[in-house]
């Protein structure tokens, strides 16, 4: 499936634009949903991407109903959300310990005395 660049549907953040009536199917049930036209290509992606992930569940437990499938499905990708949201806070987390380490090593540097050809004197450690 084609990466879609990444965009809130709740609320829309075209503001005040007329919303538009579509269809959107998953686990064949159509559902009527009503989106601004330049959310309309990204609601359908997602829609997609959900029913794709609930025939999977489906095909593995065909016997249980699709509100099984749906409330599984919802709890697999609340997963991902939240490792992904995990993962977002230690990266975050690292990049600011490296941005810190990284303007002090500037200070540190920017304060050592400089030779009279402009070159800075190493710093003995």
């Amino acid at each position: 499936m084609s990466e879609t660049p990444p965009r809130s549907l709740n609320p829309s953040p075209h503001g005040d634009a007329p919303l538009r009536s579509i269809r959107v199917r998953i686990l064949d049930r159509d559902y009527p949903l009503r989106v601004a036209p330049a959310d309309e290509a990204y609601t359908l992606h997602l829609a997609k991407y959900v029913d794709g992930r609930l025939r999977q569940i489906r095909s593995g437990i065909p016997h249980q109903p699709d509100l099984t499938h749906a409330i599984i499905g919802t709890l697999e990708m609340a997963e991902e959300l939240f490792a992904a949201r995990a993962e977002i806070d230690q990266l975050r987390a690292r990049v600011e310990v490296e941005a810190k380490d990284l303007s002090k090593r500037l200070d540190e540097a920017l304060r050592r005395p400089t030779s009279g050809d402009g070159a800075t004197t190493p710093s003995p450690e």
